[in-house]
């Protein structure tokens, strides 16, 4: 399995609830910018998943337009304050759901993108760093700790 990482763009600062805040015009130029940079490499992306939050599913709507025979599917296994063993479980089933060697789109928040990066590398917390729109590239046989590749790490 390959699993593309995005953390979301640029954000506005907090002005009602976390789950509201809306990306940034810098945000969204970030977004684009790096998913225009790697889009041919994510060619293989077979299905968008994105957190529920609104500057997550901005960020996915942008990395979308790259990819308009896929629709974004939402998952709250995404929001920040997720369960990085939890969602690698998750992935595990949908890999082995698969056929043939599948690749993974998901838009993220921090912490979870940096705990999952670094989990499934079997590196320490915070080694690859994963600003706002940052973008990974991981391959794995399976989904488990220690088990994946990382291939690149882009950030904006």
């Amino acid at each position: 399995m390959t699993i593309f990482i995005l953390r979301h763009g640029q954000a506005e600062a907090q002005i009602t609830t976390d789950d509201a805040r809306q990306l940034t015009n810098k945000g969204r130029s970030d977004t684009d910018k790096v998913m225009q940079a790697r889009v041919a490499d994510m060619a293989s992306v077979t299905e968008i998943w994105a957190s529920p939050l609104v500057r997550a599913q901005q960020t996915a709507t942008i990395a979308a337009g790259y990819f308009p025979q896929l629709s974004i599917q939402t998952t709250d296994l995404l929001v920040p304050e997720a369960n990085p063993l939890g969602l690698m479980e998750w992935l595990d089933v949908l890999n082995s759901k698969q056929a043939t060697d599948q690749s993974i789109l998901l838009v993220s928040h921090q912490p979870l993108v940096g705990l999952l990066i670094n989990k499934l590398c079997n590196k320490p917390n915070d080694y690859y760093p994963m600003g706002t729109s940052s973008l990974a590239a991981i391959q794995t046989p399976i989904v488990a700790v220690g088990m994946g590749d990382l291939l690149w790490l882009d950030h904006a």
